[in-house]
């Protein structure tokens, strides 16, 4: 249950103190609804199967509203990233890059109003949702229920913060693991790290082809490759 769900069913005091009803007001929940109207008002059918919904998303504040929501801004984010991620997996809608939710100041903007704004920005990797599964020509990276559609040439895996997929695992170097994209396939290679990558429970020396259901190991965290179905080759079989 996320923080927003918390505070809808009051069960989060810290929070729900700020945005009692007896208050007024501008309120998370708001945003949250408003964030999933722009997310309607601004997807693209790009055919019978496919509906691609914005991924970058701006919330405009009025000062005091902002200050308001500063002292938990990056929780507040997160949540927010969530909820539009989860609408778009019940609508079926698809994402060409990760979910980003920020808050700004503008003064032009009335206290207890908001205004919103959203574009489409292709990235090295997106969140998967059931939509894109079905039907997008990428492959997919999950890892711990998490899955992530690798829209990009090259995905870095690593436990640095410019990493396009960061682990927060201290058995994993900075940037230890390179998954490059052949086609619809990919290829995995190790980055020099200190504790090595495994594909199905064996060290990779070499670039390996990787097979759909390949099991990658880095550190403690593991990482099962979901290939499209044109694109299956056996798992583990190298250059």
């Amino acid at each position: 249950m996320g923080i927003l769900d918390r505070i809808e069913r009051g069960l989060d005091r810290g929070v729900t103190s700020v945005f009692s009803p007896g208050r007024g007001g501008l309120k998370p929940l708001d945003l949250a609804q408003g964030l999933k109207r722009e997310c309607d008002d601004q997807i693209q059918v790009l055919d019978r199967t496919r509906t691609l919904a914005p991924n970058v998303y701006t919330v405009y504040l009025a000062g005091p509203d902002h200050e308001k929501f500063a002292s938990w801004e990056d929780t507040l984010v997160e949540e927010l990233e969530r909820v539009i991620v989860e609408h778009a997996e019940k609508q079926s809608y698809m994402f060409v890059g990760p979910v980003s939710v920020a808050l700004s100041r503008d003064d032009e903007v009335r206290q207890g109003r908001f205004e919103t704004e959203s574009r489409t920005e292709r990235g090295t990797v997106a969140p998967a949702t059931g939509a894109a599964e079905r039907v997008a020509a990428d492959p997919i990276l999950e890892i711990d229920g998490q899955q992530y559609l690798l829209t990009g040439q090259i995905t870095v895996i690593g436990r640095g913060g410019d990493a396009d997929i960061i682990l927060d695992d201290t058995g994993v170097s900075r940037h230890h693991l390179e998954l490059r994209r052949d086609g619809s396939g990919l290829t995995a290679t190790d980055l020099g790290s200190t504790n090595g990558t495994f594909v199905d429970g064996d060290r990779i020396r070499t670039p390996v082809r990787l097979g759909d259901r390949a099991l990658l190991t880095v550190g403690r965290t593991r990482m099962t490759v979901i290939l499209p179905a044109d694109d299956a080759p056996s798992a583990g079989s190298g250059w």
